[in-house]
């Protein structure tokens, strides 16, 4: 306990380690790694109907070598994930149908979750939520609009960065690409940690966690490739598609648990919900604040 009590008086004389516990305190206050749970079920289910749509697409306008050719670099995006597993499909009216309506039906469901739980990091009173007719209208734009965004910036960075492409970058080329991707990504987060919640919030307010957000989604992606390239290239072949769901999965739970963080530290800093207390009763203005809220949230 008193180890606990020093740190506590330690991170409340530094705004960097205060605003730091504050968000980590934050986001168990609001069990955030709840939400991202269901944040990275609803987008695991949505992968494999939207390369359903794409292989149907694929196998209509495209022939088969060039087909492989694209699905190779789209499965480069995500961990383990092989095109030679959906290399066989060819064009038909029933999957794409099925894949678009499943597509739909479980990309409302990660938007919907990320509206809620964006709204839930900024303790907007269950009275002020949008309705579901509102949600799943607002989550329809965003899947057109930023969703769009992401896939596409995906398969940018995967172009630019990867030298399987073809392309091969001198090094000023390649950390211009580096850059490149993770300015995308900050923009694509700026707007939608505007857009999927109620509270009037600027781009200023949600800056500071956007770039967080941005730059450990770019350090995930290129950490997890190099695990992947050196340790685990056989796992797939070795454990099949146990390993590939399990993979896929961790990946979208670590980007959504890094989704919760920078939202968090938007509210942190934004309410100035810092120095938060460590152990013992609520010590600080920032505590009584937080909890303020937390019971105005139930109104």
């Amino acid at each position: 306990m008193e180890v606990l009590q020093k740190l506590d008086r330690w991170q409340k004389r530094r705004r960097s380690s205060a605003v730091a516990f504050a968000t980590i305190k934050k986001f168990s206050e609001d069990s955030s790694s709840n939400l991202a749970a269901m944040v990275a079920f609803w987008a695991f289910f949505s992968i494999f109907p939207l390369l359903l749509v794409l292989v149907t697409l694929l196998g209509w306008f495209l022939p088969a070598g060039d087909k492989h050719d694209v699905l190779s670099n789209v499965a480069a995006a995500f961990p383990l994930l092989s095109s030679n597993t959906v290399g066989g499909l060819t064009g038909a009216w029933w999957p794409l149908v099925l894949g678009i309506l499943t597509s739909l039906w479980s990309g409302i469901g990660v938007v919907g979750t990320l509206q809620f739980a964006l709204n839930s990091t900024w303790e907007v009173p269950r009275s002020e939520r949008p309705g579901m007719l509102n949600r799943i209208l607002r989550s329809l734009f965003v899947l057109s609009t930023v969703g769009a965004g992401f896939v596409a910036t995906t398969l940018i960075s995967s172009f630019v960065t990867s030298a399987s492409t073809g392309v091969h970058l001198a090094l000023a080329g390649r950390i211009g690409g580096y850059a490149f991707s993770v300015l995308l990504d900050v923009g694509l987060v700026v707007v939608t940690f505007r857009m999927l919640t109620v509270r009037d919030v600027g781009t200023r307010d949600v800056l500071p966690g956007a770039v967080v957000t941005g730059v450990a989604f770019w350090v995930l992606q290129e950490v997890s490739a190099l695990i992947i390239s050196r340790y685990l290239k056989n796992a797939q072949s070795t454990y099949g598609h146990f390993a590939t769901v399990i993979t896929i999965l961790w990946w979208f739970y670590l980007e959504a648990l890094i989704t919760m963080l920078g939202a968090q530290l938007n509210v942190v800093l934004k309410r100035r919900l810092y120095p938060r207390s460590l152990v013992g009763p609520p010590q600080t203005d920032a505590d009584r604040r937080a909890l303020e809220t937390y019971a105005a949230q139930r109104a």
